[in-house]
């Protein structure tokens, strides 16, 4: 992606435009910290702008304190605006359970159109594009292993994920979620792939974070979570590999270690 200059496309929205500053992100993706005098902006631009502000608005409609669209255009180079919120990343528990209160509203929006299975079979019918960072044997089990489980979860009703959620993507004032932040990652599927995402952060958050989503750990839940875990390091490594990025090995040491649970 060719460097961009967000003042010409911000300013016009939000006024004078004092300090700009790169902000890390997936490789895929520029995002920048824009300092004004009225306050302070997010520019991301990137190829999930579209529903990255249709989900912070469906979020905000439900009262999931999510980032406010300044501005959208979906025109090359396409980019979103939005303003900052308040606080900072937090491990509070009373942060995680509001979080989980949060998501459950989430998960009440629904599409049926939505296709899941094709969603979850799609990395695994272009395998072949990871050769260079995924070993054989282990491609294999997931071709194996996948399209079974995939039959398992097809009838649920797709609703609304965050698609990357864990505690860095939560802001706190406090004992106060203030936001839920980087929604490029949102999609329409099984509420549990959002759950198997934010397990990844550990126990002690994940038990947080269930006293207020709340959900009943039984043998067939933590093999869908194992299984969902396996798959969304699947997606984060074709991502990171199409975006030529370098972070792929714990995406693969993820894959191998929940097929072998």
């Amino acid at each position: 992606m060719p460097p961009l200059d967000p003042r010409p496309l911000a300013s016009p929205v939000i006024g004078r435009i004092t300090r700009v500053e790169p902000v890390n992100d997936f490789a895929a993706n520029q995002t920048f910290r824009l300092h004004t005098p009225s306050g302070v902006y997010y520019l991301k631009s990137g190829n999930t702008i579209a529903a990255e502000a249709e989900a912070c608005d469906l979020a905000r409609s439900l009262d999931v304190p999510s980032p406010r669209v300044i501005a959208v255009d979906l025109t090359a180079p396409t980019y979103l605006i939005t303003a900052e919120l308040p606080g900072e990343p937090t491990n509070s528990p009373q942060v995680l359970a509001e979080a989980g209160r949060c998501l459950r509203r989430l998960h009440t929006i629904h599409d049926p159109s939505a296709d899941w299975p094709t969603n979850l079979l799609k990395p695994i019918e272009t395998l072949d594009r990871l050769t260079s960072v995924l070993p054989d044997q282990l491609a294999q089990r997931l071709r194996d292993t996948v399209p079974p489980f995939v039959r398992t979860v097809a009838d649920i009703k797709p609703a609304l994920l965050h698609g990357d959620l864990h505690p860095r993507h939560l802001y706190a004032v406090g004992n106060k979620l203030t936001g839920v932040l980087d929604w490029g990652d949102a999609m329409y599927g099984d509420p549990l792939f959002d759950i198997a995402r934010f397990t990844m952060s550990g126990p002690a958050p994940t038990a947080a974070f269930l006293t207020g989503y709340p959900l009943s750990r039984t043998p067939y839940i933590n093999h869908t979570l194992s299984l969902y875990r396996a798959l969304w390091s699947l997606m984060a490594l074709h991502a990171e590999h199409s975006a030529r990025g370098d972070w792929f090995q714990p995406h693969v040491d993820t894959i191998a270690r929940e097929l072998v649970s």
